[in-house]
């Protein structure tokens, strides 16, 4: 789990967004919001579902994805689609920008930041005078085998 000052900090963000929207602020989606925080990994529905049932925690697969949805729409969860047509989710506030490598051989999923990135970007706005406001970048890979 987050630090509790930080994950209260993200709770009240996400209160402020549920009342701003005329959202309920019910058990559920701050469960659900707890468990994607209490991790670094990238979740799938069915592996938050585990999650929570392990933790002898019960909610429906549908309110699972209605809360993805408020979720993204508050910018405290991101979505990515690796190229196995499962959305998977990872957290996103305090978290910085970064992009992934998907291993295709493992599954594995590894985050990087390389500041190149950011000048490449700046290049592209200036060339074609516009602003950039987010990006996603994935290379997928396999392990090189070693030699013995």
């Amino acid at each position: 789990m987050a630090c509790t000052s930080s994950f209260n900090i993200i709770k009240a963000r996400f209160t402020a967004f549920l009342e701003e929207n005329g959202h309920r602020k019910t058990p559920e989606r701050y469960a659900i919001l707890e468990e994607i925080y209490s991790t670094n990994e990238h979740l799938d529905i069915d592996s938050i579902f585990v999650k929570m049932e392990n933790n002898n925690y019960r909610v429906s697969r549908a309110t699972l994805y209605n809360t993805m949805e408020l979720l993204i729409e508050s910018r405290l969860v991101r979505m990515h689609q690796f190229g196995d047509k499962v959305t998977h989710y990872e957290k996103s506030f305090f978290d910085g920008k970064h992009d992934h490598i998907i291993l295709t051989d493992t599954g594995e999923i590894l985050e990087f930041s390389d500041p190149r990135i950011q000048e490449i970007k700046e290049t592209i706005e200036d060339v074609f005078n516009m602003k950039i406001d987010d990006h996603s970048l994935y290379f997928y890979a396999t392990r090189k085998k070693k030699l013995k």
